[in-house]
């Protein structure tokens, strides 16, 4: 639905959620199951690139729960393929392999996003939420003077602005936290830097790999996974380096003669894409990688979730499972708070009890992610002296 076929005669949102990402699709599905009336505005006026992702065994479930069987082999389910496994280079130059033929699904996925995040939204629209595609969000006013919403939205495409009421607003815009912003809550300062600088490889022989791959590297670290084929296409292969953007390795990431040079000075990545005949195909595409975390994750009648709470570095392999299981719960969570209301009339601030439980899981959360993350990157023995590695020490 586009702007100018929005009917304002809608009414009052119970809850409107800026941003159609895992985070936004899932909060949706989860809030249009309790009967909530949920509007889903989706940002992007156009299709852009988003980097995979690999996700373990253990969150074959949650993905799942939204969006249906995927162990059933008969079904050709959108935007993920099957992986064996982890093949790690890390501690020593010996890979590290991780097997999951021994888990209780037997496989792990890499998620091809824009494929994964249509399939999320059609999820959403079916479960009867709407979904308001091709409009920015543009600003937002709380209001205490009607009992009946909380906010008054503004929305805009490229040829209408609209207003909209809403009785609760979740920002699910991602790493930018444009709502969050926009009522001046800001992401914590912190000096990490990480960039991500991916580029698509492609090659007309069968390739049956079905490990992702991690590789450190003076500079920072590589990721490579084959992607899910498209139909009647050529193999595909995501490659990706990661190092801090102020760092000479990272301005030579940018361009394709420094990429091939990094790439050609790594153990495994660049041999195996090597002797499976890859080439490069379309530009080298960048993207922030950093950690991140807003400096509070919900207030009076609004709330952050996923990466528009808090982001993580891509080493954790957490951000879609992240996303789905914060999901699930801020949805719950809003509509426990929005019952209470209805039967109470406690109120929606953030002293509302379930709000806070949603705050305080925020804050275990990524108590936790850093826990993990500085015992991820101090098993690197290798490289103590460069810039990349001594940062992640100190």
């Amino acid at each position: 639905m586009s702007l100018a076929q929005f009917d304002p005669a809608d009414g009052t949102w119970d809850v409107v959620i800026v941003g159609a990402g895992p985070a936004g699709a899932a909060t949706a599905i989860t809030l249009a199951g309790f009967g909530r009336r949920v509007l889903l505005v989706e940002e992007r006026t156009a299709p852009r690139f988003k980097l995979g992702e690999s996700l373990p065994p253990a969150s074959i479930g949650i993905v799942k729960h939204f969006l249906g069987n995927i162990e059933d082999p008969s079904q050709n389910f959108p935007g993920v393929f099957r992986t064996a496994g982890n093949v790690s280079v890390w501690a020593s130059e010996q890979p590290d392999v991780t097997e999951f033929f021994f888990t209780s699904t037997g496989f792990g996925l890499c998620v091809e996003r824009l494929a994964f995040d249509k399939a999320l939204r059609e999820k959403a629209v079916a479960a009867g939420a709407a979904l308001l595609e091709e409009v920015r969000f543009e600003s937002c006013v709380h209001t205490t003077t009607d009992a009946d919403f909380n906010w008054q939205l503004t929305l805009r495409s490229e040829t209408q602005t609209m207003q909209v009421r809403a009785r609760y607003l979740v920002d699910c815009t991602g790493r930018r936290a444009a709502v969050a912003k926009a009522l001046g809550v800001q992401p914590v300062p912190d000096n990490d830097q990480l960039f991500a600088y991916a580029q698509w490889f492609s090659c007309a022989n069968p390739d049956e790999e079905h490990y992702t791959r991690i590789e450190a590297a003076p500079n920072g670290w590589w990721y490579s996974n084959r992607l899910p084929a498209v139909e009647g296409g050529e193999p595909m292969r995501l490659v990706v380096f990661h190092s801090d953007k102020d760092l000479p390795a990272a301005k030579m990431a940018a361009r394709r003669e420094g990429f091939d040079a990094l790439l050609g000075d790594s153990t495994h990545i660049g041999p195996l894409l090597e002797s499976k005949g890859y080439q490069p195909c379309g530009t080298i595409r960048g993207a922030p990688a950093n950690s991140q975390c807003l400096q509070a994750f919900c207030g009076d009648a609004w709330m952050a979730v996923g990466d528009a709470a808090q982001a993580y570095d891509p080493l954790s392999s957490q951000g879609i499972d992240k996303a789905l299981r914060t999901a699930s719960h801020a949805g719950h969570m809003i509509h426990y708070a929005l019952s209470d209301f209805e039967e109470k009339a406690a109120g929606l601030s953030s002293s509302n009890t379930y709000i806070g439980q949603y705050s305080a899981q925020q804050q275990q959360l990524w108590q936790t992610y850093l826990t993990q993350r500085n015992y991820y990157y101090g098993m690197q023995p290798r490289w103590a002296d460069q810039p990349f590695w001594q940062r992640r020490r100190s």
